[in-house]
């Protein structure tokens, strides 16, 4: 028997698409490093401008096919959420899928990309009709990233909506068999636009997005090189009796990728009040369909994870225990073109839809 050696095929180039930053990761060949990252801010606008976005992914693309860091030329991406509809639909009975999204769900053109995901809710029987969480994507907005990928040579392996990654940058963390009778909500903090994931293990049962009303901080946006807190100094000493500290103990110690609150003071602005109503409004629908399934925890991801005080307000109001995630901790990460010196040492919970992309055993073709 002859046997072929062949050599071990680099992971495909995730890439971020966000409205508000675009970041680009590559995994090295044995999938254990970050191999290369860049990381490109958008200008901020009042709205989202497609054709501006489009603009700026096709410089960063441009100069990673151009930088030999970057290998292969496959790439899994992730649409900007300013295009990216979520909703939770039930379907009376005998009443077609696509009639109600495309009469119950305004703007999304002809023919748009659907995903559907059955939620099981205590109601959900044949004679009451379907629950279901539609994620959707305009198909023509999409299919112009499509062209501006294959422009520069790339062969698109998947598209993604930003909620599915988020859930999956920590799915090495949800391996038990009864992580499934829990579940985590995941907050993406991002200036533009904030996403909510509820996941029971590592399934995305619920989903929703919200304008962010508010105002980016200066850390929030801050070029790559700013200083950000390392992992170590987000992990506050055994005497401190901080509530959200003790909280996120749910075992002796925390999970390095999910390192715990500092203490702190708190944003108490009207802002961040009308986003904990929002985001209990998120507990109380998910709360309906899985009143069985208790809600143990919140990760905060985006660039506003960086801020602890809005992390804590939110925490304390929605009374759960609380953890900043990074996604990236599994990872040995010293890549080229890093976007800092000291980036490996650094909490990176704005990473975490790049992360999700780059993490192996994608099941879905589509969103």
């Amino acid at each position: 028997m002859r046997f072929h050696l062949r050599r071990p095929s680099m992971p495909a180039i995730a890439a971020d698409f966000g409205a508000s930053c675009i970041r680009m990761l590559q995994r090295s060949a044995d999938g254990l490093a970050v191999s290369a990252a860049v990381e490109q801010p958008c200008e901020p606008t009042a709205a989202f401008d497609l054709d501006a976005h489009l603009s700026t992914a096709s410089e960063v693309v441009a100069k990673t096919v151009a930088d030999s860091a970057w290998s292969g030329k496959r790439i899994v991406a992730s649409m900007p959420a300013s295009i990216v509809t979520m909703t939770h639909l039930k379907l009376n009975p005998g009443e077609d899928l696509d009639t109600a999204i495309q009469t119950r769900i305004q703007d999304l053109g002809i023919n748009p990309m659907i995903r559907s995901i059955e939620v099981n809710s205590p109601w959900n029987s044949s004679r009451s009709g379907r629950e279901l969480l539609c994620i959707a994507m305009p198909r023509a907005s999409v299919l112009r990233y499509v062209a501006m990928l294959h422009e520069h040579g790339l062969e698109i392996t998947g598209v993604y909506s930003p909620a599915s990654m988020m859930l999956r940058a920590f799915q090495h963390l949800n391996r038990r068999g009864s992580d499934v009778d829990t579940a985590t909500m995941y907050i993406d903090l991002e200036p533009s636009m904030v996403t909510v994931a509820f996941g029971h293990g590592d399934t995305l049962v619920s989903a929703r997005q919200m304008t962010n009303t508010m105002a980016a901080t200066a850390t929030a946006l801050a070029p790559p090189s700013a200083a950000r807190p390392s992992i170590a100094q987000t992990s506050p000493a055994a005497s401190d009796t901080d509530v959200l500290t003790a909280l996120n103990r749910r075992q002796q110690t925390a999970s390095s990728s999910m390192p715990a609150i500092p203490s702190g003071g708190c944003d108490t602005s009207s802002a961040m009040s009308d986003l904990c109503e929002e985001l209990h409004m998120c507990i109380r629908h998910h709360q309906s369909l899985f009143g069985e399934t208790p809600l143990t925890r919140v990760v905060f991801t985006g660039a506003g994870a960086l801020e602890a005080n809005q992390c804590r307000a939110i925490a304390q109001s929605l009374q759960l225990p609380a953890q900043i995630g990074d996604p990236l901790a599994r990872w040995t990460a010293t890549p080229s073109g890093s976007p800092s010196q000291d980036w490996g040492l650094q909490i990176r919970p704005q990473w975490a839809i790049a992360a999700g992309l780059a993490s192996p055993d994608h099941k879905d073709d589509l969103i």
